[in-house]
């Protein structure tokens, strides 16, 4: 229930950190934009805390390096974080994923390479408010919970079936069985 930054500085940092990351590359490398959430829904948060928080999500398919140069290009991005504050979480398949997070703002970048020599720079906010301070309903949520009494509940009265009068054997043939109120 802390203040955050807001959606829209979460969405300047992403963008930042993907622009540092690329010093770790070579330059003829080009990026194209293939994803960006710029306010999606915090479904999985890390900390526990409450929904109503979003965040921020960029992906990028790194374009213009030959693929056989790949594992020199983790090698580097690996290289990158160590000396700008990032933490390797993940390096697993080496060479076709590396998953970063900052120590000071927990954001986090990823690294992937496919089977087809693709590339891609990936990178997430943690969850914030929308505006930086918290939802007043999230806040409600995260009161105590007052007792709920269990209020009897009365059965619905039911009407009685129409029933068909007792028939003779002799008289069943006689009966008009279309005529609904007779059974």
């Amino acid at each position: 229930m802390k203040p955050t930054m807001t959606i829209k500085q979460a969405n300047q940092r992403v963008e930042d950190h993907l622009t540092r990351v690329r010093e770790a590359l070579p330059v003829e490398a080009h990026y194209e934009l293939k994803r960006a959430e710029e306010q999606g829904p915090c479904l999985d948060p890390t900390d526990g805390g409450p929904n109503k928080r979003v965040v921020a999500n960029r992906s990028y398919e790194v374009l213009g390096l030959p693929k056989e140069n790949i594992p020199s290009y983790f090698t580097a991005v690996k290289a990158w974080a160590g000396t700008h504050d990032f933490r390797v979480l993940d390096n697993n398949p080496p060479n076709e994923y590396l998953w970063l997070e900052n120590n000071t703002d927990s954001f986090r970048m990823a690294m992937q390479a496919n089977d087809l020599g693709k590339l891609y720079l990936i990178a997430s906010s943690p969850c914030v408010w929308p505006d930086g301070t918290p939802v007043p309903e999230a806040a409600a949520l995260e009161a105590p919970a007052q007792e709920i009494v269990a209020q009897p509940v009365t059965p619905p009265v039911q009407k009685p079936r129409k029933t068909r009068p007792p028939v003779d054997d002799e008289d069943f043939a006689q009966t008009d069985w279309t005529d609904e109120d007779t059974y």
